[in-house]
């Protein structure tokens, strides 16, 4: 019966870390996103001209919001989703063995420990921070009812 409780842990840890990461990659993906348009949006208002003094504005804007766009995703910027990325997925499939080895009462403490060996290097790992947002994001989307997880562990 330990093991089943460990198992829960373990599976709860893995998801809430798996969604963590997906959730780091999706939320720099829209900030970028967003970032563009609203550079685009402010161009196209001082090219379209309000006023000479607010043109100037604007353009001055979005282009100090292009460069500092480009900075920010400059060097370790470059690869910050595909680290979230791969970090997810490495938590991720641990997750789906953690959960199968929950489902099949043929599970040995053994397997039950090795799982949560594989977990422990996995934590200690070098992987990107989760932002305190992404974290609630996550959470919110696991503790939720709907399809977008198995939160079997509930």
């Amino acid at each position: 019966m330990q093991e089943k409780e460990l198992l829960k842990k373990l599976g709860a840890e893995t998801l809430y870390s798996a969604k963590g990461h997906f959730k780091s990659s999706d939320l720099r993906r829209q900030l970028v996103t967003l970032t563009i348009w609203f550079c685009v949006i402010l161009n196209i208002i001082g090219i379209i001209g309000v006023n000479p003094t607010c043109d100037k504005w604007f353009a001055a804007i979005g282009l100090l919001g292009t460069i500092a766009l480009l900075i920010w995703n400059e060097g370790e910027g470059k690869s910050y989703r595909t680290k979230h990325k791969q970090a997810g997925e490495i938590y991720l499939s641990l997750h789906k063995e953690i959960r199968s080895c929950f489902f099949l009462s043929v599970c040995s403490q053994t397997e039950v420990e090795e799982l949560s060996r594989k977990v422990i290097e996995v934590d200690k790992s070098e992987k990107p921070d989760i932002s305190g947002f992404a974290r609630r994001w996550a959470k919110y989307s696991i503790e939720r009812k709907d399809t977008e997880t198995d939160n079997w562990f509930l």
